[in-house]
């Protein structure tokens, strides 16, 4: 036998649903969390004002300004133009001189830029200028400043060579002039190139005006309504995110199908969780409450145990587990009464001589156990306790069939018995590998129609290995909340190599699984079935 592995089919909404639902309580944290965290650290910011303003800059060079030729708009390097003007307004000098015109002593340069930004477009010539402060006129006034300190700056970058060679030319005609030659030619020739100068100097203007001056400054924090809203996305996203993160992490099996198919091995019954009352006093649900949903469980465990040994020479079973505390001795035991109450001959065994428990549901005195029995220290007949199990009390519509010392079905009375473990040998690895067990375990066999074994967890010790050899068949008892995958998977090798015939798992706990309980509860109230009713619960009886 082989573990199927880790693919089972490609993922539904129903599963990513059911991931949602299994970690809804990390989802919901997040989204209450998230947006109240958001929406304070909002509150906690002091507030501020944004105000805009636009700069346009005009694509045009100083040969197309004379001769009056449009130039390109909208062209790669109309484009980089513009991302270049934005990269230019972020230089010091212009903040430094924005800061000095606005008497801001208390603030540097870096500080300016801090709270002022320039964003471009690629597809318009417009320079976005924003500024933020506390004080709305103040964010006005800074902003405007900006944008106005750029153009300046942008016109003595463009008419410094201009205004230069203007100043040379004047210059020249001003010595002329000087020495009396301002009649000649030379003279015409400054004086016209002075005014082409100066002229040309006048069209760099237009390089770049401010459009749009601000007049208000909107609000920009703090906005816990924006900040609510944008944490609720986040919370959602994150608590989603992490809710598939930790089942991803998560190895717990969370259905049968996931177990069966793993260890392929067929379902033989779900079991729910023993009510409390049960489980404090150590009590039977098929002695104590026959007529239960709990002890309906075990009825239908013991109609497909049955169905599956069907034509199977099978007289002994074992129940273990994967570790300790699946429920395994509680199902065995339980599973044995069933099976008296439907007519057959039972010999309930504990060989979990590492912790032995059968012996908490059954009254059994002072009875030696299997291992005195196996050491010689005293007989079969001296140790197995009989356990009295009342006879089914039928209800008036079916009083007429029912005869007393038959079973229902007409098979006969069941009888059980239970051996117990007795003392707990110093090794008890070895004491279940002994040939003297597996004599006294076939004479049981020839005592009943079934003998039922309780073994330790398969896991841990190899006692249920080796008690496998000396059984017809194994049930495996698995516990939604103990079951891990990377266990099921060293479940799965470990099997493989089971000498006896494996049947089937059980799962206990099955309240635990997706879906469990549809159907559950259909077809009770008849006041008989199949010999589960009792004048009233009583404590279990070893005569």
């Amino acid at each position: 036998m082989k573990a199927s592995g880790d693919a089972h089919g490609a993922a539904s909404l129903r599963d990513y649903l059911n991931v949602v639902r299994r970690q809804k309580w990390i989802i919901l944290q997040a989204v209450i969390l998230v947006p109240v965290a958001a929406v304070l650290y909002s509150f906690r910011q002091p507030a501020a004002y944004e105000a805009n303003s636009q700069v346009l800059l005009a694509n045009q060079g100083l040969q197309s300004a004379l001769t009056n030729t449009p130039s390109v708009i909208g062209s790669a390097q109309d484009a980089t133009l513009v991302a270049t003007q934005a990269q230019l307004a972020r230089v010091p000098e212009i903040a430094r001189r924005s800061v000095a015109q606005l008497g801001l002593r208390t603030m540097t340069a870096g500080q300016f830029l801090s709270d002022c930004w320039v964003t471009s477009s690629s597809s318009t010539s417009l320079l976005n200028f924003s500024c933020q402060n506390g004080d709305p006129d103040l964010a006005v006034r800074m902003v405007n400043e900006y944008a106005n300190q750029y153009t300046v700056y942008r016109r003595t970058l463009d008419t410094n060579s201009l205004e230069s060679a203007r100043r040379e030319v004047a210059h020249k005609a001003q010595q002329l002039v000087a020495q009396g030659s301002n009649k000649g030619s030379l003279y015409t020739t400054l004086v016209e190139r002075e005014q082409q100068l100066q002229t040309m100097e006048d069209l760099q203007t237009a390089n770049a005006t401010v459009v749009k001056v601000a007049d208000t400054a909107a609000q920009v924090a703090p906005r816990p309504s924006r900040d609510g809203v944008l944490g609720l996305l986040l919370g959602i996203v994150l608590g989603i995110g992490l809710a598939f993160l930790r089942e991803a992490l998560d190895t717990r099996v969370r259905s049968a199908q996931e177990i069966g198919d793993r260890l392929e091995l067929p379902l033989l019954g779900r079991v729910p969780e023993p009510p409390k009352h049960l489980r404090i006093g150590s009590r039977l649900a098929m002695l104590d409450e026959p007529s239960g949903v709990y002890a309906e469980a075990f009825r239908v465990l013991r109609t497909n145990l049955e169905f599956s040994a069907l034509d199977r020479d099978v007289r002994s079973v074992m129940i273990t587990s994967a570790v300790e505390q699946e429920g395994k001795s509680t199902t065995i035991a339980n599973l044995a009464v069933a099976l008296a109450r439907g007519g057959q001959r039972v010999i309930l065994v504990d060989l979990d001589l590492r912790r032995p428990f059968i012996d908490k549901f059954f009254d059994l005195g002072d009875r030696p156990g299997i291992t005195q029995v196996v050491l010689g220290r005293a007989s079969l007949e001296q140790a197995l306790a009989t356990v009295e199990i009342a006879q089914p009390k039928p209800s008036a519509r079916l009083r007429h069939r029912y005869e007393p010392g038959a079973s229902v079905n007409g098979s006969g009375p069941g009888e059980l018995r239970v051996l117990g473990a007795g003392p707990i040998p110093p090794d008890p690895g070895e004491f279940v590998s002994s040939q003297a067990l597996g004599n006294v375990l076939l004479e049981l066999q020839e005592l009943a129609d079934i003998v039922l074994v309780d073994s330790p967890p398969i896991l841990h010790v190899g006692d249920a290995m080796v008690l496998s050899a000396k059984v017809d068949a194994t049930v495996l008892a698995t516990r939604m909340e103990k079951v891990r995958r990377p266990m099921l998977a060293e479940l799965a090798r470990i099997l493989e190599n089971s000498p006896a015939r494996l049947l089937g798992f059980v799962v206990t706990g099955a309240e635990a699984e997706e879906g469990y309980g549809y159907g559950y509860g259909y077809g009770y109230g008849y006041g008989y079935d199949y010999g589960s009713h009792v004048d009233e619960p009583e404590r279990s009886k070893a005569v």
